[in-house]
């Protein structure tokens, strides 16, 4: 299987940590795109600024262009690689990603199931741990007896009650979706979707994103700041959320039906 590394060139001191993790070897590292340094005019000959302002109600960050257009790039990689089959999946890592204990093996077992899936999210940002409780409430799926069980391991699959932002800082997509992706961009056409906007992707796309439980990557808490906000989000709206948490678990339910 394929595995590709996004990381800003000049990262060297993230790319080590990353690196510095058990079977890390056989990643092949993408440069991301840079657009830090270029002005939004430039940049809208690349990214459609205008239709993501429409989409989203509000504007772009170049942050964001680089890593949708950095994405995108490795589709392209993973298109036009030969070696891999329509329904074979590549793994897409960003520098930040810090991986379970048996993510090597995990991973190897995922890609053997019997799965429909077009991506299948292995991480998720903005979580503390690897099984935290704000995954069960925010982002449920059906009951864990109906979940589908990965071979060899104590780990699940199956969709969430829906699509939603996850982050990209770890995840598997198949060249057939990839392909999708970059069918988007014919005749002239521009990307300007966020690069985790699986709700996007699902309605428009038509890609279907199951989930891995517990997560095999969570953002590395001594690269981010993010962590503590989320720390506090936890807390903020915590009844909020819970008064949601019947009808999200109800729709989990059916929808894995």
């Amino acid at each position: 299987m394929k595995k590709f590394l996004v990381s800003l060139e000049k990262d060297i001191q993230r790319r080590e940590l990353f690196f510095s993790q058990r079977n890390t070897q056989d990643f092949e590292i993408f440069n991301a795109i840079n657009t830090m340094t270029q002005d939004l005019t430039s940049l809208g000959n690349l990214f459609d600024i205008i239709k993501f302002a429409q989409y989203y109600g509000r504007n772009v960050t170049k942050g964001e262009i680089g890593c949708t257009l950095s994405h995108l790039a490795i589709y392209q990689k993973i298109a036009d690689d030969e070696t891999i089959n329509e329904r074979d999946y590549a793994l897409v890592c960003e520098d930040d990603a810090l991986f379970a204990e048996n993510f090597q093996q995990v991973i190897q077992e995922i890609v053997k199931q019997p799965m429909d899936a077009d991506i299948i999210l292995t991480g998720q940002s903005k979580i503390l741990e690897f099984n935290h409780i704000e995954l069960e409430i925010n982002y449920p799926s059906t009951f864990k007896f109906l979940q589908k069980k990965i071979a060899n391991s104590g780990y699940r699959y199956s969709y969430p009650y829906r699509n939603y932002f996850a982050g990209t800082v770890c995840y598997l997509i198949t060249k057939a979706a990839a392909k999708r992706f970059l069918a988007e961009l014919t005749n002239g056409r521009l990307p300007f979707w966020l690069a985790d906007d699986f709700i996007l992707f699902n309605e428009k796309f038509k890609l279907n994103t199951a989930i891995i439980r517990p997560l095999l990557a969570i953002e590395n808490p001594a690269l981010t700041s993010n962590l503590e906000n989320s720390r506090g989000s936890l807390n903020n709206n915590l009844f909020k959320k819970l008064l949601k948490y019947p009808l999200k678990k109800l729709l989990a339910f059916k929808r894995n039906l």
